[in-house]
C-alpha cells in the first residue's frame, strides 16, 4: 500500500522557471487540510479502486493522509519518521523519513518553497478551470507526476508508478487558513497495536 500512495520521485538537479500560482503556492502556504477522492488505475487504464479519506499538511515536511474508506489506513510524516497504521491488522510500520520518501509525490505538496528546485516544471493544459503542471524527476517519464492548481490553489495531484499504474488523487473543502496542532502529526495509537520498525533499504 505504501508504494501506492507514496511513490518515490527522484529529485533533479535543475532549476524551474517562474510558474506563477504554483510558485506563490509553495512559497506563501503553511498550512492545508482537504477531503480527498483517490482513484486508481491499472497499466491498462482500467478503473481499480475509489478511496476517501483527509488530508492534512504542515511545512515543512509534515503530512498525514486518513483513508476513511474503503479501508481504515493512517500514514503520517513528523519530519523524521514516516508511519503507516492500518486499523483491521492494528500494526503500525514505522519508516525512517529518507529522503526518497520526502521526494514523494504525497510528500510534494508538504515542501517548502525550495521543493520545485528538485523538478522540472512545464506548464501543460488548461481544462474545466484547472491549470496543469507536469513535474519530471531525472528518472521519471514526463505526466509521471502531475498536478492541477484551480486559480492558486491544488486541485488534483495525479502520479504514476514504474508500472504505470496511476493515481488521481482529487481535493475538496480546502482549508489553508487553519493552524494544525502538532499532534495531528503524533496520532495517539491504541493500546495493544502492534508496532514495528521497517529495515532501512
Amino acid at each position: 500500500m505504501l508504494a501506492v500512495v507514496l511513490p518515490a520521485v527522484p529529485a533533479l538537479a535543475q532549476e524551474t522557471g517562474d510558474d506563477g500560482a504554483l510558485n506563490r503556492f509553495f512559497q506563501t502556504t503553511q498550512h492545508l487540510q482537504a477531503d480527498f477522492t483517490q482513484l486508481e488505475y491499472d497499466g491498462d487504464g482500467v478503473f481499480q479502486k475509489e478511496s476517501t479519506g483527509r488530508l492534512y499538511l504542515s511545512r515543512p515536511g509534515r503530512f498525514r493522509l486518513d483513508y476513511l474508506e474503503p479501508d481504515e489506513l493512517m500514514i503520517w510524516a513528523d519530519g523524521e519518521n514516516l508511519s503507516m497504521f492500518d486499523k483491521e491488522l492494528e500494526q503500525v510500520t514505522v519508516y525512517k523519513q529518507t529522503e526518497q520518501l520526502r521526494e514523494s509525490a504525497a510528500a510534494l505538496l508538504a515542501g517548502d518553497a525550495t521543493v520545485l528546485e528538485s523538478y522540472e516544471v512545464r506548464e501543460a493544459e488548461f481544462d474545466d478551470g484547472l491549470q496543469w503542471f507536469d513535474l519530471t524527476g531525472a528518472d521519471a517519464e514526463e505526466g509521471d507526476l502531475r498536478l492541477a492548481l484551480r486559480g492558486s490553489v491544488p486541485a488534483v495531484l495525479e502520479f504514476a508508478d514504474d508500472l504505470g499504474s496511476r493515481v488521481r488523487m482529487l481535493l475538496f473543502r480546502l482549508d489553508l487558513d487553519s493552524e494544525l496542532d502538532d499532534d495531528v502529526f503524533a496520532p495517539t495509537i491504541p493500546p495493544g497495536v502492534d508496532i514495528f520498525e521497517a529495515a532501512e533499504s
